[in-house]
């Protein structure tokens, strides 16, 4: 089907394939008969339930509208125009927008050639006036990762003026990645700030949960610019659900994980260049357009979506067999059409 009538596959923006666990819809129906009613002014019940799931004190909690509802806050705490903040080329897309919300100059700095971040260059672009590096690790767009050595040794290069911007969306995924707990992380690093969010791994994208774990001070200061009311009964209600049901949440985080190294294989089978992942997406190198448009044209006609990074590469969600079954498939009628001999039908 041609993505004119209708996408079939929407793997394009790093979503759960699968629906909330029955337990999280049996909860969110329960929560409705109160939505007369207003939540907490402040989230300190909602902080509590992270805090004791996470084994972090609640002082060290943030929670919001999202991780980028978290991070934005961050932004507004300490960023002030004039200030600038680095990140990554490409990196989510919600940093540089934060930046021009926050009056900051933003200072991109390309992937390294292993399309990991570019520490030493990173480290080469911040000054007295750097409020925040943000570093995505596991990485989006590219799945790629730090080892937590790697990072801290980056961490040492950073002044104590800048906060570090830890985001973990897609740690969940990130099996036999290692790394002290957050609590000791946070001890030993009073300028990091830990994000993470329950849109990935737990399938409540458009609930919008998602916290940050930093020093008490930092965090209070987070705290102190959000806006009353942030936090609503039904996320309430599906965290609590989605926390309580966390093997269940682990079983579908391992079949999206066999799936993501299934079809990397198959592309890498293909002659594609697709870096190891350890989230439910992979990039696929293809920086000219010669390599982008005809795999574009392929997917679009079988009815799927993925992100085109025009002049860097492709990212594809994983999602249910079928879905990636397709995406091999309009890989496969790309890959065939280049390798037909001129006028010759394809």
């Amino acid at each position: 089907m041609a993505a004119a009538s209708g996408v079939r596959h929407l793997l394009a923006q790093n979503e759960h394939p699968y629906p909330p666990l029955p337990s999280v819809l049996t909860a969110l129906a329960g929560a409705v008969g109160d939505l007369n009613r207003y939540p907490d002014f402040r989230p300190e019940r909602f902080a509590g339930i992270i805090a004791d799931w996470q084994g972090v004190p609640a002082a060290q909690v943030v929670v919001g509208h999202g991780s980028a509802g978290v991070a934005l806050d961050l932004f507004h705490s300490v960023v002030r125009p004039g200030d600038n903040v680095v990140h990554s080329d490409p990196c989510f897309d919600a940093y540089p927008l934060f930046c021009e919300i926050a009056g900051a100059e933003a200072r991109s700095v390309p992937l390294g050639a292993d399309a990991r971040h570019d520490l030493a260059a990173m480290a080469g672009r911040v000054d007295e006036r750097t409020r925040i590096i943000v570093l995505c690790n596991p990485h989006n767009p590219t799945g790629t990762v730090y080892s937590w050595a790697e990072l801290t040794d980056f961490f040492r290069r950073v002044p104590a003026t800048a906060l570090i911007l830890l985001d973990e969306a897609y740690v969940d995924f990130a099996g036999g990645w290692a790394a002290p707990a957050v609590p000791d992380r946070i001890a030993e690093w009073p300028n990091l700030v830990v994000l993470r969010t329950l849109s990935k791994s737990h399938g409540l994208a458009a609930l919008r949960i998602g916290y940050a774990v930093a020093e008490e001070s930092v965090a209070r200061r987070v705290r102190g610019v959000q806006v009353p009311y942030a936090v609503n009964r039904l996320q309430e209600a599906g965290l609590l659900a989605a926390v309580a049901a966390q093997d269940e949440v682990d079983r579908r985080i391992a079949e999206i994980a066999a799936e993501r190294d299934r079809l990397r294989a198959e592309l890498l089978a293909l002659g594609r260049s697709v870096p190891p992942s350890l989230t439910n997406f992979l990039w696929v190198t293809a920086p000219s357009p010669e390599e982008q448009l005809p795999v574009k044209a392929e997917l679009e006609r079988l009815g799927v979506a993925v992100r085109f990074y025009p002049g860097q590469g492709i990212r594809i969600a994983v999602g249910e067999k079928d879905a990636n079954d397709a995406v091999l498939e309009g890989f496969t009628r790309a890959h065939r059409a280049a390798a037909a001999p001129p006028n010759q039908p394809r």
